[in-house]
């Protein structure tokens, strides 16, 4: 899903890091809705909107692995929430990415009806997005435990970051943080990977990345 999720990807190489308080993930009553809501935190400035419409644990892992962050730390983010002053910095990078990249404010463009399936026993959404540059793109959401919907940045961004979360995963320590991190690699990670490969926008290379990582994460369960 290269092509598809390139207006995304960028966004999410761009992004900075700083420090303060969680918010929490609370989602919202279907994808679309969830989708809408973030692009709109995002261009207004609302770290806590945008953070709670998306799943706290792929926002964890993803800023983990773009700021180099250790082990301990991105376990903490994991049990703890990100703080708010990288929230903070995170989307505010990721709008004005956008908007250069795109020549468009994020929360411009059209959200479609999404198109809802299961992986590894979780349901997940498609949500269509157009009006960026090139072709359109998808924005993948994932249902938590208690029915609301949350985007997914892992499964949103595979194909920019499926090599990048194997050789984070093969270089975790053999420490609590890394184990921790390992965790959430069953729980989110093989999850949104196997959502990913089921929306069929990536492509085989994706797919031979993502089927060797949830291969190496399930020998080691």
């Amino acid at each position: 899903m290269l092509t598809k999720a390139l207006p995304l990807l960028i966004l999410a190489v761009v992004a900075a890091a700083c420090s303060s308080a969680p918010s929490e993930s609370v989602g919202h009553e279907n994808p679309e809705r969830a989708v809408v809501v973030w692009f709109g935190a995002v261009d207004g400035g609302d770290a806590i909107t945008a953070s709670g419409a998306v799943n706290n644990e792929s926002l964890a892992l993803i800023l983990g692995i773009e700021n180099d962050l250790d082990s301990d730390m991105v376990a903490d983010y994991l049990d703890s929430g990100v703080p708010l002053d990288i929230q903070a910095a995170y989307w505010s990078s990721f709008s004005a990415g956008f908007s250069e990249f795109s020549s468009r404010p994020i929360s411009t463009l059209t959200v479609g009806e999404s198109e809802r399936f299961t992986a590894e026993g979780v349901e997940f959404a498609s949500v269509p997005v157009s009006g960026g540059v090139g072709k359109d793109s998808v924005v993948i959401a994932r249902m938590t435990p208690g029915g609301a919907w949350q985007v997914d940045l892992v499964a949103s961004l595979g194909d920019g970051f499926a090599q990048l979360l194997a050789s984070e995963y093969a270089s975790l320590p053999d420490n609590e943080g890394g184990e921790r991190i390992r965790v959430s690699y069953t729980t989110v990670v093989v999850p949104s990977l196997w959502a990913a490969m089921a929306d069929g926008s990536f492509g085989d290379d994706f797919t031979r990345i993502a089927l060797a990582l949830i291969e190496e994460v399930g020998s080691e369960s």
